[in-house]
């Protein structure tokens, strides 16, 4: 009998980013496999036929088993005699595909976890120019269309089980046209085959009411995020120092009203080129990294693009300020008109001078009428059943998924 481990397949690609806190991004899964499951972060660099720099990680920093096959034989005799469900963190590019076919012949089944609440699905390209569409196309949107299709004849693996927080993605999930079509014809288009809702990783800290005040936080998204730059193409270093100038300025005069220390909380995944105006934010303020919900916590104002952390500053009743700037091009725009389709807040545009007419009574009453606006949004993307918390209905769905 194969004996039953929950995994997280992963290559050079996304190891380059995570070993350097790697508890950060995947210690959380210890919380929600169920007990006596074995879990292994499974390294499958190896694998590609072009082989790139190898990432060492700490295997005590891991926690869990590590497992770097030498070969695809190597793979495929361990799944032989283990029962594997797994996380894929292997992009679904053009140069992956190899990898994403042979992922199909040695993984039982293959979760995707979202419990964060609302996540902005920004693929839209209205507004764009033809070259902005072409770009996206060809950056995103081929390589989507080729897996889905490679995924309705089995020959890369479709996601068996999403697991996530928030109904308005389960919503536009279902609203998709491959679900439109299988209502109409009984054919099986889907790229997910099921799907559960459970609470989100905040259902513990929801609407606290002893958390401190202390801090202005600023949680970046990255002005030179991957994403932004696969839909939005190169970006301009005057357009940066442009950017960093006036979030220099907003923060400035926020920590002059409130008189508060401001906490830039950098985006562990986005690229920060040279820019002389970031030196001088970070000569400024203070400049973190892995620590965005610990200072959210602690803030009199958390201050947004558009992130996922959102959530838990809505989550705690927390002031909040969305940025818009045209620096800030097509693809954070779109984001933002996505994220306050779904919750009212208050937007403050750094391109304009005319915020620093604002008075701190006049500010704090715009912040203020924004939080009525946070309890639909918590029932719709943070709360499934607050009778049981996140890791134990997450725990049960991947049992029965094992059976």
């Amino acid at each position: 009998m194969k004996k039953k481990i929950f995994a997280v397949i992963i290559d050079e690609e996304r190891l380059s980013v995570y070993y350097k806190n790697i508890k950060y991004f995947l210690g959380i899964i210890k919380k929600y496999v169920p007990e006596k499951v074995e879990i292994y972060l499974i390294d499958i660099s190896n694998l590609h036929i072009v082989k790139k720099k190898k990432i060492e990680i700490s295997k005590e920093d891991v926690e869990f088993n590590y497992f770097s096959p030498k070969n695809f034989k190597e793979l495929y005799n361990f799944s032989n005699n283990h029962k594997i469900i797994a996380i894929f963190k292997i992009k679904e590019t053009f140069g992956n595909l190899r990898l994403n076919i042979l992922l199909n012949f040695i993984v039982f089944k293959r979760v995707a976890i979202n419990i964060d609440g609302f996540f902005v699905v920004a693929d839209k390209v209205k507004g764009f120019s033809f070259f902005e569409k072409i770009n996206v196309f060809i950056n995103i949107k081929l390589a989507y269309y080729f897996y889905r299709v490679m995924a309705i004849f089995g020959i890369v693996k479709k996601i068996d089980a999403l697991i996530t927080a928030s109904q308005i993605n389960i919503d536009t999930i279902k609203s998709g046209i491959s679900n439109r079509i299988e209502n109409i014809i009984p054919i099986k288009l889907s790229y997910i085959k099921k799907i559960y809702r459970v609470n989100s990783n905040m259902d513990e800290i929801l609407c606290k009411t002893d958390l401190s005040e202390e801090f202005i936080v600023f949680c970046d998204s990255g002005f030179d995020h991957g994403d932004r730059i696969l839909r939005d193409g190169f970006i301009q270093s005057h357009q940066r120092e442009m950017y960093y100038k006036r979030m220099h300025e907003l923060l400035s005069h926020l920590a002059f009203l409130y008189k508060k220390k401001v906490i830039f909380c950098q985006h562990p995944r986005a690229d920060y080129p040279y820019s002389e105006n970031f030196e001088k934010l970070k000569k400024t303020f203070k400049v973190v990294k892995y620590k965005t919900d610990k200072y959210i916590a602690q803030s009199y104002l958390s201050i947004f693009l558009s992130s996922m952390s959102i959530s838990y500053a809505v989550a705690m009743n927390k002031k909040i300020m969305l940025i818009k700037s045209t620096l800030l091009g097509n693809f954070y725009s779109l984001r933002s008109s996505i994220l306050r389709k779904n919750i009212e807040l208050f937007e403050i545009d750094i391109d304009s001078q005319e915020y620093k007419k604002m008075n701190e009574k006049i500010l704090n009453s715009e912040l203020n009428s924004k939080i009525n606006n946070y309890d639909k949004f918590i029932r719709d993307n943070l709360t499934k059943d607050m009778n049981d918390n996140y890791s134990n209905q997450i725990k049960k769905i991947i049992y029965n998924e094992f059976v």
